[in-house]
């Protein structure tokens, strides 16, 4: 990821090389999260009870809503 960033940072922002590293940064970073949050949540399912589950879903979905 810090590479490709270096590389973005490099490039000329209206060059179409550009736009094609931005794309794989966003792919690396996405994917990058999508495995953090799996690790994340399954430690928080195995130490976190049920009713701090249910408070945690809700703050979210409350973030979220007014986030969007």
């Amino acid at each position: 990821i810090d590479e490709l960033i270096e590389e973005l940072e490099k490039t000329e922002y209206s060059s179409s090389a550009w736009l094609k590293i931005a794309k794989d940064l966003k792919e690396k970073v996405e994917h990058h999260l999508e495995e953090e949050e799996h690790a994340i949540f399954q430690m928080a399912g195995k130490v976190l009870s049920d009713s701090q589950k249910n408070a945690l879903a809700k703050d979210y979905s409350k973030y979220m809503q007014g986030n969007r």
